[in-house]
């Protein structure tokens, strides 16, 4: 792998008896070691690997962390009181919000692939049993790092070199949905900037749009819609974003009245060159689903017009062929309702 480490540094924040959120600092650095080097390697995979991720800029340089970063990187302020200085603010900002996180706070600052990150995960302290020399059954302590939910990173050669950029910040948004979001915004002192569900959505109306201009039988509008979305998955499954130019570069070209894919949504929609996938996103590409009102459907959009029908004068759908598991669970619903 790639990648060289500048700075590491751990802390430890934890819940005392009193439920009070106490935090426990490093005053110098780990040495860079082999398993040091895999350990910060695998949170960049992981990280990249993470979908559901907000994406913001600094939008006042004179705010609170842009300010501290800046005095590091300009050699003002050495790693670790710039760690102290970052540590002391999530626990504050974590007690704000209410939120129950402790473990152990990675703080790094090291470049993968010619760019230069700063990355803050909160890893959690996990005990599984083990064996030792004697074959006696012991506890191993490990830290999770397939599973990272507090995590935010700053892609600081994008920050310095393109100045309009509004993603240079990122934060995995968590199960807690928008109290994550308004956490890390609070306290990376930065402003959302980018929307990766709405890069997305954009992309499937791109899809859409260039399949009905270019006149695409209902087969071929299936195959186009499950070719984009065999790439998109892809990119999903590498951690990698998905490039328009390289997704149109992949797709066949038709006879239609429009250019390429890549030139049709570029002269047609507000969409970036590059952005994460969003797997719920993706779905829409090959499926029509939905829920609601104690119902979830879901279906291959080819079926529609074929086993599946929709009347939308009396809002009723039609399907013929149910599935066997659901059929047999109606089948005995039914005589029971009998007996």
């Amino acid at each position: 792998m790639s990648l060289s480490l500048n700075h590491l540094v751990l802390h430890s924040i934890a819940v005392n008896e009193q439920g009070e959120m106490t935090l426990q600092l490093r005053d110098h650095e780990p040495p860079v070691t082999d398993n040091a080097l895999e350990l910060v390697g695998n949170l960049h995979l992981t990280y990249n690997s993470k979908a559901a991720k907000g994406f913001g800029y600094f939008a006042d340089p004179a705010a609170r962390l842009p300010t501290e970063l800046n005095q590091y990187l300009l050699a003002e302020q050495s790693f670790i009181p710039f760690s102290h200085a970052l540590a002391n603010e999530l626990v504050a900002r974590i007690n704000h919000y209410e939120l129950q996180e402790q473990g152990t706070l990675l703080i790094s600052h090291y470049e993968f692939i010619g760019s230069e990150y700063l990355q803050i995960v909160l890893l959690q302290d996990k005990v599984s049993p083990s064996v030792n020399d004697s074959m006696e059954i012991t506890a191993s302590h490990y830290l999770e790092t397939s599973a990272i939910q507090l995590a935010a990173r700053i892609e600081l050669t994008e920050m310095q070199r393109n100045s309009e950029s509004k993603r240079y910040v990122s934060f995995i948004r968590g199960r807690a949905g928008r109290k994550i979001a308004d956490f890390f915004i609070d306290f990376l002192s930065c402003e959302e900037g980018f929307d990766t569900k709405q890069q997305n959505a954009m992309l499937m109306s791109a899809v859409d749009q260039y399949c009905a201009v270019s006149q695409l039988e209902p087969e071929e509008k299936s195959e186009y819609r499950a070719q984009v979305k065999s790439y998109c998955d892809q990119q999903l499954k590498d951690g990698e974003e998905i490039q328009v130019k390289e997704l149109s570069a992949n797709l066949p070209q038709t006879d239609g009245p429009a250019n390429d894919f890549y030139t049709f949504a570029a002269e047609n929609f507000p969409i970036e060159e590059q952005f994460p996938a969003d797997r719920s996103s993706l779905k829409k590409l090959t499926k029509y689903f939905g829920q609601g009102k104690g119902m979830t459907i879901s279906f291959d959009q080819p079926l529609l017009g074929d086993r599946v029908s929709y009347d939308p004068q009396t809002d009723t759908l039609t399907i013929v062929g149910l599935p066997p598991n659901l059929r047999e669970q109606l089948r005995r619903a039914s005589d029971v309702d009998e007996s």
